[in-house]
C-alpha cells in the first residue's frame, strides 16, 4: 500500500522515485519519540523525522505501526470507507511531507514547513479524489472538500506559530483545491498539468499563485 501511494504522487507529479519510502519507515512509536527528541508531537501517528549535517540530510518516517495494520486489514486501495478517512489521510501526509522533502533536495532547494504543510493537504484532496472517482464513489466525491477543509481541528499542544502554520495551510489548500475539484472531475489529465506546474514553483511562488489564481 505505501509504495502504491508512493508511486501514484510521483506518477501524478512526473518526478523521479529514488527512494522507496519503505526503506525509511518506523512503526515504533518509542524510537520516534527517541530519534524525534523534543521535534515528535505528543500522539501523533505521522511524522518526518529529518536531520541534516555537512554530510547531508537524514530522513525517517513514522507511521504508526498500529493504523497501518488497520489500514492494510481494511484495504482502502480497493475500497476506502468514509471510517478509514482518518488514518488514510495521515497515510498520505507522511508520503507527501518524504516525497517533497527527497525531491527538493535532489534538486539542490530548500522547502519551508509551511510549503510542506501545504502540499500536505493538496495530496491529501487529490490523491483521495482520484480514488473515489476510480471506485465510482460518488458519496466521498460530492462531500471530500468538505470532509478534508471544513470545521477541521487541529492537534492539541502546537504552539502558536505552528498552529497558525497548520491554519494558513489548511486554509490556501482549501482555496486551491476547491478551484481544482471540477477540473479533477472533468479532465484528471488536464488537472494534473496544473498540478505539476505547482508542484514546481519555489515556495513563496505558491503562495502568489494561489492569491492571483483562486483567492476571493
Amino acid at each position: 500500500m505505501l509504495l502504491q501511494l508512493q508511486q501514484q504522487l510521483t506518477d501524478i507529479y512526473q518526478v523521479d522515485r529514488a527512494h522507496d519510502v519503505r526503506d525509511f519507515l518506523i512503526t515504533d512509536r518509542k524510537l520516534a519519540k527517541y530519534l524525534g527528541q523534543n521535534v515528535l508531537l505528543e500522539n501523533t501517528d505521522e511524522s518526518l523525522l529529518v536531520a541534516q549535517d555537512v554530510e547531508g540530510l537524514e530522513l525517517s518516517l513514522f507511521l504508526d505501526g498500529e493504523m497501518l495494520t488497520r489500514l492494510e486489514t481494511a484495504g482502502p486501495m480497493a475500497c476506502l470507507h468514509s471510517e478509514l478517512l482518518d488514518d488514510w489521510w495521515k497515510v498520505i501526509e507522511g508520503i507527501s511531507h518524504f516525497n517533497c522533502v527527497a525531491w527538493k533536495a535532489s534538486q539542490d532547494r530548500t522547502v519551508t514547513l509551511l510549503e510542506l504543510e501545504l502540499q500536505g493537504e493538496i495530496d491529501k484532496f487529490v490523491s483521495t479524489m482520484l480514488l473515489a472517482m476510480e471506485q465510482s464513489n460518488s458519496e466521498l466525491t460530492a462531500s471530500l472538500h468538505g470532509r478534508l477543509f471544513e470545521g477541521v481541528s487541529f492537534q492539541q499542544g502546537l504552539d502558536n506559530e505552528q498552529l497558525e502554520r497548520y491554519q494558513a495551510a489548511n486554509d490556501y489548500a482549501s482555496r486551491y483545491c476547491h478551484a481544482l475539484r471540477q477540473q479533477l472531475i472533468d479532465d484528471h489529465q488536464l488537472a494534473k498539468f496544473e498540478l505539476r506546474h505547482f508542484y514546481r514553483l519555489q515556495s513563496p511562488e505558491k503562495f502568489s499563485y494561489i492569491h492571483a489564481k483562486v483567492w476571493s
